[in-house]
């Protein structure tokens, strides 16, 4: 779909980012091809790890097509919604809340492990070849692209850079803080990413796969995952409504990839090691 749209778009989205988009999908279906359904060696995780890669690359591409299906940036429509639900006062408390220089540094460094929680899952579950692990594959993939789409209806740059800019740029740069949020600014190309909230959207999968799949690890990523989310609001990356959204999608996302791939069983206490 992204690639019918940059092609369909030739003047607005450079021939280059075109391009590239096409090639990745040619080589990804030809790699899912020649790899085939391996239980052993190399081919083995590199067939279970063919979405990591992808999905940056379609995350960074995205800022190229937003602009051609939606030109409008609706922050104002995700203010007002949250001063629905929190009223003025608290929404302006909740986006300039002062954080201790130690939460400022724990919650970025949940926030930065975003991408890392699903990867170390698919790994624990491969390590020991687990047979439910296209299906939790498939209930991640889909969660991060139902986000995805939803940049497209409402896209929004979020509080730090409109109600929370002073409030963001004070932080306290800790140890690594203020180094790890640069980074990300840097690294995140696509700047209308806030509606929904892809973070806690993909959290809460992965949580919940995790929960079935590997009850051990679970628990050290239960207070990752409450810290990653809840620095979706403390740092003011994204509005309390991004939040509220994103829990009944991620259970639309699992119940529709559960319908198709197969849900996601769990594993029996026995066989926990």
């Amino acid at each position: 779909m992204l690639n019918l749209l940059a092609w369909s778009h030739p003047s607005e989205v450079a021939l280059q980012t075109r391009v590239s988009m096409a090639a990745l999908l040619a080589l990804v279906l030809a790699a899912a091809n020649a790899l085939g359904n391996p239980r052993d060696g190399w081919r083995y995780w590199a067939r279970e790890f063919l979405p990591v890669p992808v999905l940056p690359f379609i995350y960074l591409n995205l800022r190229h097509v937003i602009p051609v299906v939606n030109p409008r940036i609706l922050d104002e429509v995700l203010l007002n919604a949250d001063r629905v639900l929190l009223g003025s006062r608290l929404q302006t408390a909740v986006y300039t809340v002062p954080l201790p220089a130690v939460l400022t540094e724990l919650l970025t460094l949940a926030y930065a492990s975003f991408f890392f929680l699903p990867i170390a899952l698919l790994i624990a579950m491969g390590m020991r070849r687990d047979p439910a692990l296209p299906q939790v594959v498939s209930a991640i993939l889909f969660t991060f692209l139902v986000s995805y789409v939803g940049y497209f209806i409402i896209p929004a740059y979020g509080p730090k850079a409109t109600v929370s800019t002073e409030h963001y740029l004070a932080l306290e740069p800790g140890l690594v803080g203020g180094w790890v949020r640069n980074l990300l600014e840097q690294w995140g190309k696509t700047k209308t990413d806030v509606f929904p909230s892809g973070h806690t959207m993909v959290t809460l999968a992965v949580l919940f796969c995790t929960r079935r799949r590997a009850p051990v690890l679970f628990r050290v990523m239960l207070p990752v995952g409450v810290l990653l989310i809840a620095a979706t609001v403390l740092l003011t990356f994204h509005y309390v409504i991004d939040l509220v959204v994103a829990v009944p999608l991620t259970v639309f996302t699992l119940a529709t990839s559960a319908r198709f791939a197969g849900p996601v069983p769990p594993r029996l206490p026995s066989a926990e090691s």
